[in-house]
């Protein structure tokens, strides 16, 4: 996100402006504040100026959309920013409530610049949605937008605005500019002639200005006005929009313009970012330091003064208006070179990891733009995979956006490449495969399943099986999440058996994985185990860290299950270790989870929650909505042995609204069976009942054998205590028998019970005879 503030060096007047956005701030029926005009006329400036004036008395936070960033970016940024809880699965109606509740939470003016690129004025843009909310349940903060154009709302909603248009600088203000700040001279009747003529615009009155200074000399007088071949000096009564006056006066500018240096200001038109002089002169090699201050004294260009305690050279950027009109008037080869020599630049200044954010990657992100705009959509992909000498997060950018979360910038990526490319091609094929992972880790399964059967189905034709099989996985993962476990094991084997024909040994292990999951899942431990030991085994011998890792959770997993905790946690701490070190946040916060749920079967309740804790905030963090739904059902679960049932329900009741939005069926049985343990323990068994009777229908409709026997033994306990003692006794026969069968822990807790309810059947049969 651009959170830089641009310079603002020449600056007049606009008080009574200034007034009238500190009057709008301090109303509190005034939810959102714009600046509206189209370009030139300074909203931008202004918006720097009012938030000087500000500080320190408000929290200001400020980003330009001079890049069309999507929402999903944006809400991160300012979440992050606002330090409020951020989940990359959230749909954009989620993320639109998580926005105003931080900003309800953390009052601060939000700024938001050139919001024009991502609202259109009466369209449907996520952006014109989270303002109409905005407006309609916002407080505590503000928003301040500057725009060309003005959204449209719906007259109770407007009346929450308050949208100040920009006009042109005042006359005793535009004097001064031209005066003071260009050093122009001239009688007060020839100034005000002059400032009048440009409409008193300010980029104009800067363009011509910086063009007389510079054509004329210092202190001109400004009739020399009439000598430079301008229209709107030269026509009397001459009269147009001052936007079509800025082109006018840019495109005379450039004709000026040696022809060297048109074509270098040409060729600097296609950065995104501002740029230095090693930037510049990698697109022209001729040019040089004194050339860009020219450019930025005619104010074609903004100058960005250096920053030698941050290390930072002295730096330029185009104002948008004038990027627009140079590129218009660009031949379309010399805009391609640029973009050519733009890549060659990014790609010889790629930084090597290990990487923290995603600012560490902006070399390649932009590297990735200029490949798109050449059309080169294979070396595009190749940019996101290739691998950089890294391990885990810092294998390859895919992996760092993968490994840290970045689900939905990952998905705009390659579905750039999809819009892009063409079906025959290999990066074509590949970011289906890539998007069908994307999609399976924001929890929306059957776009991934979608994307995972294109790809699987092109791979077929053309008769690439490596293709096939890993296809195949993706849809395995995404039918075991579904808890369809049949059809997902089905798959595993199917992409197991290809990978084991063609010698591909990451995906042998992987389906491996794949296998003891289900397995897992459907209770069949012995099963599991096997399975992963040959995954660990598989992955150990190939030097697949993360795979590692992963067949230790899952072993990890079993051993929890099976009351092995001591053994259990062995392995979770050596998932953790080696996901942490090769930065694998979603490894790492799987092994808290694991840890968790031991020391909480240890009765060590607070060491429980505390890793509990920490697995809830990663997968905030990350966007692991899946996760966030386990580790509040993790926590209600704990809170409910400490007898804390109401606080217990609340976190379940999370896991539960979580797991039903994105499709987590095992989410919603489990949390349905805790919901009803709480309110068991609070005896009420009716609602309880009802609870684990709807938690059970699901495990049985999925076949997960894990849940099933305490479920039977939570109702045969109901049944008990209501005095229904048939019922209860077949319910608990029922459990025994699958946990004898499972071989877990729960046998102990089912026979105690058992043999209660035979006693209640043996006195009620006495007092009946």
């Amino acid at each position: 996100m651009n959170t830089t503030l641009p310079p603002v060096n020449e600056w007049q007047g606009r008080q009574q402006e200034l007034q009238e956005l500190l009057t709008a701030l301090g109303n509190d029926q005034i939810h959102l504040i714009g600046i509206v005009a189209t370009g030139g006329y300074g909203k931008t400036a202004l918006a720097v100026k009012f938030r000087e004036q500000l500080i320190p008395h408000w929290r200001v936070l400020w980003v330009s959309f001079r890049e069309r960033y999507s929402v999903a970016q944006f809400g991160r940024w300012l979440l992050e920013n606002l330090e409020q809880p951020y989940d990359e699965k959230w749909n954009d109606e989620t993320l639109i409530q998580q926005m105003i509740r931080g900003l309800i939470t953390s009052p601060c003016l939000l700024i938001l610049d050139n919001l024009e690129t991502v609202v259109q004025t009466a369209g449907d843009s996520v952006y014109r949605q989270f303002l109409i909310r905005w407006l309609g349940s916002g407080n505590q903060s503000k928003i301040l937008i500057t725009s060309r154009e003005q959204p449209s709302f719906v007259a109770n909603l407007t009346r929450r605005c308050h949208w100040l248009r920009l006009g042109g600088l005042a006359e005793a203000d535009a004097i001064q500019l031209v005066r003071v700040n260009y050093g122009l001279t001239g009688t007060n009747q020839e100034l005000a002639e002059f400032v009048h003529k440009m409409g008193r615009h300010p980029l104009l009155m800067q363009l011509v200005c910086s063009w007389m200074s510079d054509e004329f000399g210092e202190g001109v007088s400004v009739t020399e006005s009439q000598n430079l071949g301008l229209n709107m000096f030269d026509v009397e009564g001459y009269h147009r929009d001052t936007e079509t006056c800025v082109r006018e006066v840019i495109t005379a500018s450039l004709a000026r313009l040696a022809a060297q240096l048109r074509e270098s200001l040409t060729r600097l038109s296609v950065l995104r970012e501002s740029f230095d002089l090693g930037l510049a002169q990698a697109l022209t090699p001729e040019i040089t330091d004194q050339d860009l201050r020219h450019f930025a004294r005619l104010s074609l260009l903004q100058e960005f003064p250096p920053e030698p305690k941050a290390g930072k050279p002295r730096r330029f950027q185009f104002l948008p208006l004038i990027s627009m009109v140079v590129q218009d008037q660009a031949n379309a080869e010399i805009l391609r070179s640029a973009h050519q020599l733009a890549l060659d630049y990014y790609l010889a200044h790629l930084p090597s990891p290990p990487w923290e954010s995603l600012e560490d990657l902006k070399e390649y992100l932009e590297a990735f733009y200029h490949a798109g705009e050449l059309g080169e959509w294979q070396l595009a992909y190749n940019i996101l995979n290739e691998e950089r000498g890294g391990e885990g997060k810092n294998k390859s950018v895919d992996s760092f956006l993968d490994f840290q979360g970045f689900y939905r910038q990952r998905a705009e990526l390659y579905e750039q490449i999809i819009a892009g490319s063409q079906r025959e091609q290999v990066c074509y094929r590949n970011s289906l495969n890539r998007l069908g992972l994307c999609y399976d880790s924001l929890g929306q399964y059957e776009k991934a399943i979608a994307y995972h059967q294109q790809c699987h189905d092109i791979s077929e034709e053309i008769g690439f099986r490596q293709g096939v099989a890993i296809s195949l996985c993706g849809l395995g993962n995404c039918y075991d999440n579904l808890g369809q476990y049949e059809k997902a094991i089905a798959l595993y084997q199917q992409y197991h058996d290809i990978s084991e024909e063609i010698g591909y040994w990451r995906g042998v292990a992987n389906s491996l994985c794949g296998l003891g999951n289900c397995y897992k899942s459907l209770g069949q431990y012995e099963k599991a185990i096997a399975h992963y030991q040959q995954h660990h085994d598989i992955s150990e011998e190939i030097g697949f860290r993360q795979g590692v890792a992963n067949s230790l959770c899952g072993l990890g997993n079993c051993y929890d299950n099976l009351g092995q905790y001591e053994k259990a946690i062995a392995h979770y701490q050596q998932h953790h270790d080696i996901s942490e070190e090769i930065g694998f946040r979603q490894g790492v916060a799987n092994s808290l989870c694991g840890l968790g749920n031991c020391y909480k079967s240890l009765g060590q309740y607070e060491k429980a929650i505390a890793y509990h804790q920490q697995h809830h905030d990663i997968s905030e963090e990350i966007g692991d909505r899946q996760g966030v739904a386990i580790s509040l059902g993790n926590l209600g679960n704990c809170y409910n042995d400490l007898g804390q049932y109401e606080k217990a329900i609340a976190h379940h009741q999370q896991h539960h609204d979580i797991s039903e939005e994105i499709g987590f069926r095992q989410g919603v049985a489990i949390s349905l069976h805790n919901i009803g343990e709480a309110l068991r323990k609070l005896e009420n068994y009716s609602e309880a009942e009802s609870k684990i009777q709807a938690s059970l229908v699901i495990s049985q409709d999925i076949k997960y054998k894990y849940l099933i026997p305490d479920s039977l033994k939570a109702l045969a306990e109901i049944a008990h205590k209501t005095n229904r003692p048939e019922l209860a006794l077949s319910h608990c026969q029922q459990a025994l028998e699958l946990c004898q069968e499972l071989g877990i822990p729960l046998v102990k807790d089912c026979e105690e019970l058992l043999g209660q309810i035979q006693e209640n059947l043996v006195d009620s049969d006495n007092n009946l005879k």
